[in-house]
């Protein structure tokens, strides 16, 4: 059992859940359900009289401005065209903890669905949407373009809130590439800076088990925008998007997002580099608590054993 999910703390915040519908609705909810889905938050699902919602709750008081802005870039996408769940409130006034108030959306996740290529084809056609949502700064404090605020530079993010140098730490200590390896990874990244450094809207965890479809496979919204945050694209969205996919399911994301076959060769090396730093956190972890399988499963795909298309 996670620790977040002792029954001890359901009970608490589902008492939270309760009180936070009947100040927002002014009537109690009819029925609400502990959704074990949260990773960080304590998610139910609530049937009211007004209708179905989903109540995120955070035992962290400093989540309400994360909230606060995930809620903005999913208004964003929205107004874009991008289907995301209606958010009706963000705040912590009737509660101590932060908590977000939205409209349930009907479907299912989408990696149930059996329809994977039509979806997959369709996520980056929003992808492409998204990011094409100019803000300004970089990392997860963001703001929005012609706002006349400057959040920092791509190089501040890259070696303070990213972390770069210890990224590459974590990966050369573990023998996991060579330094060769890891020297032209952090020159990869570090050059995007004399190439362009406009920032734009990315979803940051755009995969199927964040999108909730209908029965046709058609995307009904994109949720969970709790790891959205201002950077390049689209080689940052699509190092995470095609993390988890087939090679097909790769190339319809990549038609969907609209992209040429000359725009993807050129952006290989900083998505492949985005990847592989990205594994850096999960390596830290199974270093910290000796799982050496997970270790030498990680070093044996970033060597590019499984990778069965390159010479």
């Amino acid at each position: 059992m996670d620790e977040k999910d002792q029954p001890s703390d359901i009970r608490h915040y589902r008492n939270v859940a309760k009180k936070i519908v009947q100040q927002h609705f002014g009537k109690p909810a009819s029925r609400i359900v502990y959704k074990s889905s949260g990773r960080t938050n304590f998610v139910f699902a609530v049937n009211h009289v007004e209708g179905q919602f989903v109540v995120r709750i955070s035992p962290d008081a400093d989540r309400l401005n994360a909230f606060q802005k995930e809620r903005r870039a999913s208004q964003k996408a929205r107004e874009a065209g991008v289907p995301t769940p209606e958010v009706l409130a963000v705040g912590m006034d009737s509660v101590s903890e932060p908590y977000m108030i939205t409209r349930r959306v009907t479907g299912i996740e989408a990696s149930q669905n059996p329809k994977r290529m039509h979806i997959v084809q369709q996520m980056g056609e929003y992808a492409a949407i998204i990011n094409s949502i100019a803000t300004s700064g970089f990392g997860t404090d963001f703001d929005w373009a012609n706002t006349g605020n400057n959040n920092g530079t791509w190089d501040s993010y890259l070696h303070k809130e990213f972390d770069l140098a210890k990224r590459i730490q974590i990966l050369s200590t573990n023998g996991i590439l060579s330094e060769a390896h890891l020297n032209e990874l952090e020159r990869v990244v570090v050059d995007v800076t004399t190439k362009r450094v406009t920032p734009s809207l990315n979803h940051s965890d755009l995969r199927l088990k964040n999108v909730i479809v209908d029965e046709g496979g058609d995307i009904a919204a994109i949720i969970d925008w709790e790891e959205c945050l201002s950077t390049i694209a689209p080689e940052w969205e699509i190092s995470i998007a095609l993390h988890d996919l087939t090679i097909d399911e790769k190339q319809a994301f990549i038609d969907g997002y609209g992209l040429t076959v000359q725009q993807v060769e050129e952006m290989a090396p900083l998505i492949k580099a985005f990847n592989i730093l990205n594994y850096s956190p999960t390596i830290e972890s199974a270093t910290r608590t000796g799982d050496q399988k997970s270790l030498d499963q990680i070093k044996l795909r970033l060597a590019g054993a499984l990778d069965l298309y390159s010479p």
